[in-house]
């Protein structure tokens, strides 16, 4: 018998058990409880372990009747093992010493797995609902059902459950948890995280009565839905018409299903605070074992918590994507086209892969990543996203990332709802020592030379951009297309100094933050950003600059605003092109456009026109400065001033503390300098895509003029290897015109606009989310989605698994609730809809472990559906439609 700091011994107790003594040992409210170590399982089975084998050897999990007769010999032998003497004392002496011979306990059973076998409840398998356990035994009770415990681990459900999941049928062991019983009034499951698709915001469910109830979906249970961002809480309640309890009066029954009070029926189970202490109790678990947790628990009638378990949620991570537009769609506003958003691609792809080589991250490790370096952003309802699962796991490559994982969520604005559940392995993991020091290296060398290497940058970009602009006055189609290449290759071998430089602004961002909360905790929030004015002005303030100089030329000359007030600006600008206001005002747009031209609204769409292609633009532009009275000298004068009470304030916030001042101005300047170099490399990113905007617009004129375009504009519904291909004879269509011509049809027919920030599960497009869900079609049904996938198939209404006959290879089931014992048929479904059950219970967790479309709680499923009807079902948006004769 296992007690105290033994249970922590995951080997003999598993991993159910063993988390609950670390749950105990970290002060959380875990009911008290003793083991049977999986020694004594071995000990008892011993001598009829060659039996079990010889019966194990012959197991065929694809015959259900076999299946069923197997087990039942198995358990058979089992039960009639005979238990040690010894191991029998100790048994009634460890219950007498922790609880008294009065005492009400439960008796669960988890399995321990042996080698790489899972054992229950840990991170990789829930074993859901798949072990036996027993409540209010008493102490006449307990041997018999500690044998019913280990027998368990041979029950059909147990042996079909490990044939499923590929699983061995020997060497498993099985320990015996002893545990006080809680007389459970208002019980609750939490997952830390969505359980569906692994987002950050939780979901509780909680029903009446002890929590058998409700994961074994035996009563009506309330959800409840916390945001990580807002920490709001949406409740969806269920009118309650039966709980679950103990017999009084003959706790040996176990327990039974009585009717809900009428005043209790449609009142919430928990209350607010109730919601809040589990949502906080829950936060706890989930940081102690660093990972999102699948918790059960209780509230007695006094009002005390009581947590009975917590498992890891088992999330299939190479199956979630994380996406969101918070930060990107500045550069990518709505609708994108096929061309902006294959060169956008192209260009993560080369930018981080040259990141990452300077990170130090080997290419034959970034060989191995070439599908998430060209799957870095996604287009999706036409709109570009980051896939932020594939840039974790891309930045976990570099053993820098620990140091700048928060400040790069921040930058990206990634919601608290949607990020990485898998924590950032610490710098100091063992085994990882050398490879961090060696990284930690690199990023000091780069943080030291970084200035030198952004002027190179510099330098190497406006030579390669002159040369290929001039080369490509003369070009020919297939000469472009080479620039273009020559372009890439040269970019891929430079970029990443850019993307260095937005980790080193990160880190000195982070540590100015810090020191602000740390010495000047009472400070107002503007001052960091009064302190970061001034300095030398980056390429945005020139270009700024610029065109308020030309703003006030123009508002030297009101004959040019006159004519804007009746004229279009290209009318305008044409007779500024002749000189019609002189030659001064015409030179000085004509050098704006030539140095700051691809600076502009939507500046990297390619499908947009930039001053530098259109230059009445920059006139209308200045012309709207100029009804104003902003001028350079305000500006900077403003600029100034900010900058000045800025230090003023530090001075006199600091003062007293010269070395602290000191630190916190030289930080300030770092990161102001770091902000000035993202600003000037940023427009650089401009000048590359300007540059394949008058590529392809002239590729694009000539494939119309050749009749494999409609229009010279239809290229931007065109990729760019699909361009490029046509002249260099690597493209795989040659109906241009027909490609266009469906993908500007689809440009102009996108949907509604998806959430800023989103997560999937499996195939991408069968997760998205519906802006139009609260809208379908009139006789669909409505439950709760459990498992996405969207399947078509014929309705089977099932009462009793036992008398469904053979089950068809489009069957859809349909069935009041299911439970272990259903396994068999579940795994022969298209897609399973159950009355009752949560996204917590054992269907829902079946469903998501064997990829099988679920839906839950759909009310009345098996009347309103009838038996046979051709349905469609969406497990991601919990909905039923019957379709009709000609649908089907």
């Amino acid at each position: 018998m296992l007690r105290g700091r033994a249970l922590l011994n995951e080997a003999e107790v598993g991993p159910k058990f063993a988390r609950q003594a670390r749950m105990a040992a970290a002060g959380l409210p875990v009911p008290r409880f003793f083991c049977l170590s999986a020694a004594v399982f071995t000990q008892v089975l011993s001598p009829v372990r060659a039996e079990v084998d010889a019966v194990l050897g012959d197991v065929d999990a694809g015959d259900s009747e076999i299946l069923e007769k197997k087990a039942s010999i198995l358990r058979e032998m089992v039960l009639r093992a005979p238990v040690p003497a010894a191991a029998e004392r100790q048994l009634y002496e460890a219950f007498d010493q922790e609880f008294g011979p009065g005492a009400v306990v439960s008796v669960r059973s988890s399995v321990v797995g042996s080698g790489a076998q899972a054992g229950e409840d840990s991170a990789h398998d829930a074993f859901a609902g798949i072990s036996d356990s027993f409540l209010y035994v008493t102490r006449d009770q307990l041997l018999d059902k500690v044998r019913q415990c280990w027998a368990s681990a041979f029950g059909p459900q147990a042996l079909l459950y490990r044939a499923a999941r590929g699983g061995t049928q020997h060497g498993f062991k099985v320990a015996v948890g002893v545990q006080r019983m809680e007389f459970g009034r208002r019980s609750f499951v939490l997952f830390t995280c969505d359980p569906l698709t692994g987002a950050r915001d939780r979901v509780l469910a909680a029903g009446l009565g002890i929590g058998e109830g409700v994961v074994q979906e035996k009563v009506p249970v309330d959800h409840y839905f916390i945001s990580r961002r807002d920490d709001t809480v949406r409740s969806v309640l269920a009118h309650k018409t039966q709980l679950m309890e103990e017999n009084p009066e003959r706790l040996a029954d176990g327990p039974r299903t009585a009717p809900v009070p009428e005043e209790l029926r449609d009142t919430a189970v928990l209350t607010e605070e109730q919601i809040r202490q589990v949502v906080a109790t829950g936060d706890r678990i989930e940081r102690l074992f660093g990972c999102p947790q699948d918790i059960e628990g209780t509230f007695t009638a006094d009002g005390t918590l009581h947590i009975l378990q917590a498992r890891p949620v088992v999330l299939e991570l190479d199956r979630q994507r994380l996406w969101s537009n918070a930060n990107i769609t500045e550069s990518y506003p709505d609708v994108t086209t096929a061309l902006t958003y294959s060169f956008a691609q192209r260009f993560y792809r080369e930018d981080f892969h040259d990141f990452y080589r300077r990170l130090g991250v080997r290419r034959t490790v970034l060989d191995r990543h070439e599908g998430e370096l060209r799957g870095m952003i996604g287009l999706l309802r036409g709109r570009v996203y980051y896939s932020l699962s594939v840039w974790y796991t891309l930045h976990g490559l570099s053993r820098t990332f620990p140091l700048w994982r928060g400040s790069f969520e921040r930058m990206m604005g990634m919601s608290p709802s949607v990020t990485h559940v898998r924590p950032t392995p610490p710098l100091t993991s063992p085994g990882q020592l050398p490879a961090t020091f060696a990284a930690l290296a690199r990023l000091t060398v780069s943080l030291l030379t970084h200035g030198a290497a952004a002027r190179n940058f510099e330098t190497w970009w406006q030579r390669t951009l002159a040369e290929h602009r001039t080369a490509a006055t003369t070009a020919d189609p297939l000469q472009l297309v080479q620039l273009m290449r020559s372009l890439w290759r040269e970019a891929g071998s430079r970029w990443g100094i850019t993307l260095v430089n937005d980790i080193l602004l990160q880190m000195h961002e982070t540590l100015a933050m810090r020191l602000f909360e740390r010495w000047l905790p009472q400070a107002d929030p503007g001052l960091h950003s009064d302190l970061l004015c001034g300095g030398e002005e980056n390429r945005s303030v020139v270009i700024l600059m610029s065109v308020i100089d030309i703003a006030e030329r123009v508002r030297g000359i009101p004959e040019v605003l006159d004519a804007l007030a009746v004229k279009t600006a290209e009318e305008v600008w044409e007779e500024v092109d002749n000189g019609a206001y002189g030659a001064d005002l015409a030179d000085r747009l004509r050098t704006h456009v030539e140095l700051h031209g691809d600076r502009g609204l939507q500046e990297l769409k390619l499908e947009v026109l930039l001053p530098r292609d259109q230059p009445s633009q920059l006139l209308r532009t200045a012309a709207e400065y100029a009804r104003g009275d902003l001028t350079r000298q305000l500006l900077r004068t403003r600029e100034g001033e900010a900058r000045s009470a800025g230090e003023h304030r530090l001075a006199g916030l600091l003062a007293g503390h010269p070395l602290r001042r000191r630190v916190l101005r030289a930080v300030v300047a770092a990161q102001r300098r770091h902000i000035n170099i993202r600003e000037n490399t940023r427009y650089n990113r401009s000048e590359l895509f300007g540059f394949a905007r008058h590529v392809y617009h002239r590729l694009g004129a000539d494939l119309a003029a050749r009749g494999l375009l409609e229009s010279a504009q239809d290229v931007v519904h065109l990729t760019e290897e699909e361009i490029l291909g046509t002249y260099d004879g690597t493209a795989v269509t040659d109906d241009l015109r027909g490609l266009a011509a469906l993908r500007r049809a689809e440009y102009h027919a996108r949907g509604a606009e998806l959430p800023m920030d989103f997560v999937t599960m499996g195939p991408v497009r069968d997760g998205l989310p519906d802006p139009n869900r609260g809208t379908a079609a009139e006789g669909t049904l409505h439950g709760l989605g459990s498992s996405g996938g969207v399947v078509r198939g014929t309705a089977r209404v099932v009462v009793d698994p036992h008398q469904l006959g053979e089950p068809t290879d489009d069957m859809i089931l349909v069935a009041r609730e299911t439970d272990p014992g259903w396994l068999f048929l579940m795994l022969s479904a298209r897609g399973i809809v159950v009355e009752r059950g949560t996204l917590l219970s054992h269907t829902a967790i079946s469903g998501r472990k064997f990829g099988i479309p679920t839906i839950v709680a759909l009310q009345h499923a098996t009347t309103r559906i009838p038996d046979g009807a051709r349905v469609e079902m969406d497990g991601a948006a919990g909905t039923v439609t019957i379709l009709e004769e000609d649908e089907a």
